[in-house]
């Protein structure tokens, strides 16, 4: 009776030896804020494998069910996608401008998905067909983004304005698992391009002063007075370049001139962002150079105009662009435009960095 229990016993031991245990992979995490880094995805995958008499039979399974566990490529979804490296989905351009396309793709803890060997731009223009954009491919960063650089966008003459919206899709997997070949799309961006030689108005009006310094900016009314008194609502662009008109017709002593050169001011912001690649990235990058450039100076031969509480490099910066390409500006941040600070200014009007 005892040795058929230790025998039974022994049987069930040894069937419980021989049955693989798995865990399925779970993903369930968001990405974290960040400029150009998203979290990884905890991936959960844990092939237990409990040894039998003779492992080596069950070596060869093994790897073949790691290599079949490896995750599918996959994007985040479209309130992770970026435009020019900022954290929204929608923007106004004017025609001629192109933007970087960021969106998010997801990693997994100490395991490598199976990657496209190439990522296409789409784009559809007022909701049409999806074309892919010719030259433009995006680059799988491990920071946890595909970036890719798209090509400035021109709105036929007599169209006011256009709506592009732009995705990114992977190349087709042909090899692998089953599963992962496929390909697949991102959800979109929208970017609306207006025809700045179809502007009317103050649009026109504001416009007309920058043609030359700045052809490819859009303006924006700022009827709502949302975006030109908030400064990071005028540093990343989305809206082009915000004129707040009622603000700037309030001042009634003012000249047309130096009503317009607000318009010359903003334009040489545009100058900033634009001249360092027109990024999340560049703009920080000219923000540190502005403050290695502009100082807050006083003129040793004449009056200094009082500097003012939001005083800071980059605004000086572009008061001294103004003041090189106009003689009617009545508004400034304060300080004086020393020789090194103008050559330095006068670099945006080139097209190049200072």
């Amino acid at each position: 009776m005892h040795v058929r229990r230790r025998l039974t016993v022994a049987v069930a031991a040894a069937a419980v030896a021989l049955t693989p245990v798995l865990v399925a992979p779970v993903a369930s995490a968001t990405p974290s804020g960040g400029d150009d880094r998203v979290a990884d995805a905890p991936l959960v995958t844990r092939d237990t494998l409990l040894r039998p008499a003779s492992p080596r039979t069950l070596e060869p399974r093994a790897t073949s069910l790691r290599a079949a566990r490896r995750p599918l490529f996959a994007f985040w979804g479209q309130k992770y996608n970026r435009i020019d490296g900022f954290t929204f989905q929608a923007a106004v351009r004017g025609s001629g401008t192109g933007i970087q396309l960021g969106v998010a793709w997801k990693t997994y803890r100490g395991v490598r998905p199976i990657l496209p060997k190439k990522v296409f731009v789409q784009s559809r223009v007022d909701g049409g067909t999806w074309t892919t954009v010719p030259g433009a491919r995006g680059r799988i960063r491990k920071s946890g983004f595909v970036l890719a650089a798209v090509p400035a966008h021109v709105v036929p003459a007599g169209v006011p304005v256009q709506t592009v919206d732009y995705r990114l899709k992977t190349k087709r997997i042909t090899s692998g698992p089953r599963k992962a070949r496929r390909s697949i799309v991102s959800d979109p961006v929208s970017v609306r391009f207006e025809n700045q030689s179809m502007y009317t108005g103050d649009q026109a009006r504001f416009y007309a002063p920058i043609k030359d310094l700045c052809p490819s900016a859009s303006i924006t009314l700022d009827t709502g007075h949302t975006i030109a008194q908030k400064r990071d609502a005028v540093f990343d662009f989305q809206y082009g370049i915000a004129i707040d008109v009622a603000e700037i017709n309030a001042v009634t002593s003012e000249t047309e001139a130096s009503k317009l050169a607000v318009a010359i001011h903003e334009c040489a912001h545009w100058r900033q962002f634009y001249n360092w690649g027109g990024t999340l990235k560049g703009f920080r990058a000219m923000e540190k150079r502005s403050g290695e450039v502009f100082v807050a100076d006083t003129n040793p031969s004449g009056p200094t105009a009082p500097m003012q509480p939001d005083w800071a490099p980059l605004e000086h910066a572009a008061d001294c662009a103004t003041f090189l390409v106009t003689s009617g500006a009545q508004r400034t941040y304060g300080g004086w435009c020393n020789p090194t600070e103008s050559a330095a200014a006068g670099l945006l009007w080139q097209g190049q960095k200072y």
